[in-house]
This record gives C-alpha cells, structure tokens and sequence, in this order.
C-alpha cells in the first residue's frame, strides 16, 4: 500500500509563527495519523533563497521604519489580492511543481498565503492529483488566503468563518472552525501555577508578567520594563526576546541586576511560561495569542502592527479577552489596577480559556486525515 503523505507549506518572512503553526499541525498529524509521511517546506526558499532574502529585509524594515505603509496595503487588500495571486502564484509555480511532482504529495496544506496562489496554479495544471487546505493564522481573513483551487480552510473562529463566506463566497462546508494550529502540548493538563514557576527559576507566590514581542521581538518591550519596574514593585517580570538577538543583550546589559527580572531569549516551547503567568504583554499575532487563550492567559496590547495585529486586536478586544494600552507607563496603571481587582482578572482568564482552543493541531490533524480518506476513495 502506497505510503499516504501530506506537505505542509509555510514561510518565515514575517517571523516564526506561521513555521510553528505548520510544526504544529505535523506534530498534531504524527499523533492522529502515526503512519503518514509528513514533511514541513518553506516555499520562498525553496524557489529563491535571494527572493525570500530581499521579501524578509522589506517586510521587516517596513515594520519598524514606516509601520502605517504596511496598514495602508493590508487595508487595500481587496485591490491587489488578485494581481498577487496571479503574478506571484505564476512565478512561484514554475519551480514549486517540479518539488510536488517528484514527493506527490496527498494533501497539501499552507500555513502563510505567499505560496498558496502558486499550488492553486499548480493544481489547476496537474488536476485532482492533491487536496489543497489553508491554515489561516489569525483572527481575521484577507483576499490573498481565497483561491478557487483551495479545497478546505481551517479558521480560528466562526467570525473568520462567516467572512469567507459572505465576502469571498467561500461554501461553509469547506470551513472548519478548528483554532489556530498550536502545539499539541497545549492539549495535556499542566501543574499549578506554584509548580511551574518553581520549575522555571521564579517566585511562587509572586504576581507574574511575561512580556513578549513576537518570534523576532518587535514593540516597546524596554520602555514596558523600565515602566514596570518603576510602578509594579510587586511583580515578577518573564522577558522572552524571541530571536533578537541584539534585544536580549541589551536588555540583560541594563537590566541583568534585577532578581525580579527573567530575561530569555528564543523559547522553544511555551507552554509552561504562559502557564506560569498571571497576564501577558505582547504584540497580538495570530500564534500568541492563541497560545494565551488556551492557558486561559488575559492579553494586554502595546502598539500592534498595522493590518493584521489591528484586526487580530479588535477581535480580542470585542471578546473581551484583552486590553490595549500603547503608552507603557498607562499600562503599568492599568495592570496594577487588574492586580488588584482579582475578580475582574478571573473573568477575563474564564472568557480566555473560552475562546481557547488547546486543542487545535489534533483537529486540524483530523480534518487533513478526512481529506486523505477522500483522496484515496475512487471518484
């Protein structure tokens, strides 16, 4: 018997969380479906390594040199959705059909749009030879996801579900409300609070902070400590600096003394520090927030990039599952007033765990297998 496989598509141009959500949903599939091959590409990459450089050094210095352009082309979506799917997807087709001829994958799935346009070209040219999925990975969709050749999409809620339908006419049985891909560790009961704290160096008892600005540590992460640690004298303060490295070693330069203070760099998993916390500070991208909702963690938002993160924060904020401050020293305000006020803060845990989906690998895992199952039955 033929072994069934599944390429999962994805890129890591705008940091590391659509290349977790692809990790994700590989190790959701190893789980639900142990016998399946199942490989992780990142297309860019593999079509031009000199394109994903070039795409990756103007995404990021857009972002940190002229944040309101990106907003202002994210926000025209609907205007260039259709030339980038046609110019990209072509482009980007020609090289990519020749890696899918030789794997012939079963199902493929993409966890960033760049390549999605270029499997919709190439699935139209080989015909039903592959399921085409995508794993959208915020809480908002925008026309570059859409493409007729997608079979199935998997969506964190059920307000990206009625956008796909109203706006891009999008069948609701090809939607699957199955949360942002996450690490299935997420799933698995974890200990108390006190156990892990213990477990990670930290106080036990202490109210505890973790501060974050994404996979390549973007937002105001030092003005954030030096604020809190002017007006939160009774916290702990958990710094995770992603994969900035040039961040890390400043921050443990200025503040390194401070034993109320855990600075760490790139993490692997998060599962027990976000367990660990008591709320979150960080940028609201699609992964961390829906780590944070799954360990029933409230979000508090400092100057989220334009586009997505400002969608991904109207959502957060209309379920009442996060605040948004972006002066620093007006969040320290506010973040002792919830300290304070606990049952506020166990209302906003309660409606996070709510809306949480731990367990969003092993359903995407499942509906990728129904997509097998579909594929191997004659037609």
């Amino acid at each position: 018997m033929k072994m069934r496989k599944v390429l999962i598509l994805t890129e890591t141009i705008g940091g590391n969380g659509h290349f977790q959500a692809a990790r994700s949903l590989s190790q959701g599939l190893s789980r639900v479906e142990p016998e399946l091959r199942a490989e992780i590409w990142c297309g860019m990459h593999l079509v031009s390594r000199q394109l994903e450089q070039l795409t990756r050094a103007v995404y990021l210095n857009t972002l940190q040199y002229a944040p309101a352009l990106w907003g202002a082309a994210y926000s025209r979506e609907g205007e260039i959705s259709d030339r980038f799917r046609t110019s990209l997807g072509k482009l980007l087709s020609r090289r990519l059909q020749e890696s899918l001829e030789e794997m012939q994958p079963d199902v493929v799935v993409c966890t960033h749009a760049f390549c999605l346009s270029a499997l919709g070209v190439i699935k139209e040219r080989m015909g039903d030879r592959f399921r085409l999925g995508a794993a959208i990975t915020d809480f908002d969709v925008n026309g570059f996801w859409v493409h007729p050749e997608v079979d199935f999409f998997l969506v964190a809620h059920e307000d990206v579900a009625k956008k796909l339908r109203r706006r891009f006419g999008v069948p609701d049985e090809a939607i699957h409300r199955t949360g942002i891909p996450i690490d299935p560790e997420f799933s698995k009961p974890q200990p108390p609070k006190s156990v892990l704290r213990r477990m990670l160096g930290l106080e036990p008892d202490r109210f505890t902070i973790l501060l974050m600005g994404g996979g390549i540590g973007l937002g105001p992460i030092e003005e954030c400590m030096v604020h809190f640690r002017r007006m939160l004298p009774a916290h702990q303060l958990v710094v995770v600096t992603g994969k900035n490295r040039s961040l890390y070693e400043r921050l443990r330069q200025q503040f390194g003394g401070d034993s109320s203070i855990h600075l760490h760099g790139f993490v692997e998993s998060m599962v027990h520090f976000m367990h660990a916390a008591d709320i979150i500070v960080t940028k609201p991208g699609g992964l961390t927030s829906s780590e944070a909702l799954a360990c029933g963690l409230p979000i508090f938002i400092c100057r989220p990039i334009p586009g997505q993160e400002e969608r991904n924060s109207r959502f957060l904020m209309r379920k009442r599952v996060a605040l948004r401050q972006d002066e620093p020293a007006e969040m320290a305000r506010q973040i002792r007033a919830l300290m304070e006020n606990r049952e506020r803060l166990r209302e906003m845990s309660r409606r996070a765990r709510e809306l949480g989906r731990p367990d969003s690998s092993l359903a995407g895992a499942r509906v990728i297998q129904e997509h097998l199952l579909t594929k191997s039955r004659p037609v």
